[in-house]
């Protein structure tokens, strides 16, 4: 028999159906009901282990370990077993015979570093930039999560720029990675302009300061170098909280100031920067002054050997400018030379900038120690570009392109000689030389030099050419 019910016993027995589903299958029964019902909430349903044990962390849900971080102690909760089962350390921490009872005091990690790496902890991501990085590197480090300390290093290897390795630079030195941390050192030394520019310049500490100052190859004038460390001064003054004197300008480079290329700085900025700094005293500053005009005015313990272009700049800058050659052939001989000193004096047709030499190489390939000068007709210094540097020559190649720091102007109807003091040894030594030689519209015309001790001259020797650029009004 069919019993036609109303709709209101329809309703009654919805609901009395409703019921006894949910005594029967709870979970079944809430799988369609809304998160609002009052019912149990399933959050659990649909979701990845990660994803439920993130919630777990975010809402602190059975947390059952507390830790205070910074120096504000931030109270941050955590569960053992997800920080037991994932670290070596923790384990020690919350497992070991003097197992952590109460809460647990971070002081030198922030709690926002603090949380990311718990993120990483809970669920293998996380996410780094160049705010995060140093704290995750050390936290990592110390909670022995090497996944993640390899993350960090990996970031720090793909953001390496001119704009990002002074920072860098300084979480390498202070974590102790020797590879990152040289590559660091590599760029910084060959970026130029832009690395001293970089916001991160000036918080080097002294440390990484010092090896950038005592690299012999920087592709920096050595003006910008000084003002570049008087900006890093000024900013050590503020950080330490002192005034900004010559004293204290002393007191915080220390012997660093050594490696300051004072040879290399033109006299009129070392009369009204360098003389007005406060960096030297009194004493240094006129000696200084002095070696400048007279290069046997010794002026230990300031490094007095001149800084060489990396490189790569180095191979980029000659390849842009200009060759004269004196000998037609490469020599196949070489000849035994003392410490001596080799010059040829020459005039040019129009006016240049002399940006270099090439030097015949030593017999050995071993790295040379040489000092350049350029002297006018009246033997009166006019530019001394290299002192007591130390030289890799190319190796397998008879020539050697040395660039000079910075160029020199030549004028027309003018004798110049260019002298270079070479470390014994056994060198090449070409004949036939030339006495006039045209390149790109300049004309050459060499002569002997009475500066000369080693036998070089229009006709045999050394220096077998000049490096030189066009001025643009030419």
């Amino acid at each position: 028999m069919i019993t036609e019910l109303c709709p209101f016993d329809i309703h009654a027995h919805h609901l009395h159906f409703r019921h006894l589903i949910h005594f029967i299958f709870p979970s079944f029964a809430m799988s369609g009901e809304s998160r609002e019902s009052g019912y149990v909430d399933n959050w659990q349903s649909g979701n990845t282990v990660t994803e439920c044990n993130l919630r777990m962390l975010d809402t602190e849900d059975f947390c059952d370990v507390t830790f205070l971080l910074g120096s504000e102690k931030q109270v941050v909760r955590a569960h053992r077993y997800v920080l037991v089962s994932r670290s070596c350390v923790f384990h020690a921490m919350f497992c070991g015979p003097l197992a952590e009872k109460g809460e647990v005091t971070i002081p030198e990690i922030a709690a926002d570093i603090f949380k990311e790496f718990l993120r990483y902890v809970y669920t293998d991501k996380t996410t780094i930039n160049t705010e995060t990085v140093t704290g995750l590197m050390y936290t990592s480090r110390k909670y022995s999560l090497d996944a993640l300390y390899d993350l960090c290093v990996t970031f720090l290897e793909t953001s390496l720029s001119e704009d990002t390795v002074c920072q860098i630079l300084e979480e390498c030195h202070g974590y102790g990675e020797l590879d990152l941390e040289q590559k660091a050192l590599t760029i910084l030394t060959e970026g130029g302009e832009s690395v001293i520019k970089s916001p991160g310049f000036e918080g080097l500490c002294p440390d990484c300061l010092e090896k950038f100052l005592k690299s012999n190859t920087l592709n920096l004038k050595e003006t910008d170098i000084f003002e570049a460390v008087v900006s890093w001064i000024k900013e050590r003054c503020r950080k330490e909280g002192v005034s900004d004197t010559p004293e204290n300008r002393r007191r915080l480079l220390g012997e660093m100031r050594y490696e300051i290329r004072f040879t290399s700085i033109p006299l009129e900025f070392l009369v009204k920067v360098v003389g007005r700094s406060g960096v030297l005293t009194n004493s240094e500053r006129v000696q200084i002054i002095d070696r400048s005009v007279d290069s046997t005015v010794d002026i230990s313990p300031f490094t007095t050997v001149q800084r060489m272009k990396s490189g790569v700049a180095q191979i980029q800058e000659s390849y842009i400018c200009k060759h004269v050659s004196r000998f037609p052939k490469m020599p196949d001989r070489h000849w035994y030379f003392p410490r001596s000193r080799h010059a040829i004096s020459f005039s040019v047709t129009h006016s240049i900038h002399l940006k270099g030499c090439q030097l015949f190489r030593e017999e050995s390939n071993e790295d040379i120690l040489l000092s350049i000068w350029v002297y006018d007709q009246n033997n009166t210094v006019v530019a001394a570009p290299l002192r007591n540097t130390l030289k890799s020559l190319q190796m397998n190649q008879k020539v050697t392109d040395v660039l000079f720091p910075e160029s020199v102007l030549l004028q027309p109807s003018t004798t110049y000689t260019v002298c270079v003091d070479l470390s014994p040894g056994k060198y090449y030594n070409s004949v036939r030389g030339k006495k006039t030689v045209t390149s790109n519209g300049v004309q050459f015309t060499f002569s002997h030099s009475l500066l000369d001790t080693a036998g070089t001259s229009p006709r045999i020797g050394n220096i077998p050419g000049l490096i030189f650029s066009i001025p643009k009004q030419m």
